[in-house]
């Protein structure tokens, strides 16, 4: 009987297996609600990013998201793209979209499987007063949403529903832009990161609940249905690392560091809620 190596047999096995890694702080939007907004640092080098890509393929991780700060601001976002994808990882990038341009998808060609791009009204003025952009973040989204879907590269819209966005309808944006997935997040409140934010952006369970049933009905093009996230499925149910190549968790809402190469696959599951990881759809087609 043919054994399976350590690493692909933990795959096999794993509970958890994606990771968002912010791989930069630096942004050039000032989202108002960004529950991130506090991060330092930056991924220093490629010897780095070799070293935390390992030790996640071999935890049974096969899924990589990077994120930021705004990741495309990363001189090295194209090169650790790469490697992720030499490793064998499926890859892609959270972004707000502002420095995609037709010849920086070209650079990515064959290594990147999805582009997820923020994108959380469908008023360009509500848009900016949120911080994202100045004014033309829509119309721009629109453009370049076009442009991955002929690059081949899979869509992702990711929108955060806020105070000032939970009563809009969104489905006619949504059938415009496509998605092959779409995410729409509850604001989430971490201490320490956004707490200025929480009186003009917080909603509530019930008020996040009224965007879900205006929305969950929607069919995106390849037959699967959006996906709804509140504060509480957030909370324990991502795997993240920040620039230095540390877990953060938000345990209670509170920003906390763990180093992560001395982390093992079986105690990612007492820092990550398997459950809810599961349950709020961690675990999805993205081949």
């Amino acid at each position: 009987m043919n054994m399976l190596p350590k690493a692909e047999a933990q795959r096999e096995t794993a509970s958890i297996r994606s990771a968002n890694w912010h791989i930069t702080s630096k942004c050039n939007y000032h989202c108002k609600f960004c529950f991130a907004r506090n991060l330092k640092g930056d991924l220093r080098s490629l010897s780095v990013a070799n070293e935390v890509l390992s030790h996640l393929w071999n935890l049974g991780i096969t899924k990589i998201n990077f994120v930021g700060g705004e990741p495309l601001m990363h001189p090295l976002i194209v090169e650790v793209v790469k490697m992720a994808k030499g490793l064998g990882f499926a890859t892609s990038i959270s972004t707000n979209g502002s420095l995609c341009t037709a010849e920086m998808i070209s650079e990515f060609d064959g290594t990147l499987d999805w582009i997820g791009l923020s994108l959380d009204s469908v008023s360009d003025e509500i848009e900016k007063d949120l911080g994202r952009g100045n004014g033309n973040h829509l119309s721009h989204i629109i453009r370049i949403s076009d442009l991955i879907r002929k690059s081949g590269i899979k869509l992702k819209i990711n929108t955060t529903v806020t105070r000032k966005t939970y009563m809009e309808d969104m489905q006619q944006l949504i059938g415009q832009l496509c998605p092959d997935r779409w995410k729409a997040f509850q604001f989430l409140h971490v201490k320490g990161q956004n707490d200025q934010a929480v009186p003009d952006f917080a909603i509530t369970p019930e008020e996040f609940g009224l965007f879900r049933s205006r929305h969950e009905g929607i069919m995106l093009q390849n037959g699967t249905r959006p996906v709804f996230e509140s504060a509480d499925d957030m909370v324990d149910s991502y795997l993240m690392i920040n620039p230095e190549g540390n877990l953060f968790v938000n345990t209670g809402c509170k920003y906390q560091e763990i180093p992560l190469l001395g982390v093992t696959q079986k105690e990612i599951s007492t820092i990550i809620n398997p459950n809810k990881y599961r349950s709020r759809g961690g675990v999805y087609d993205w081949s």
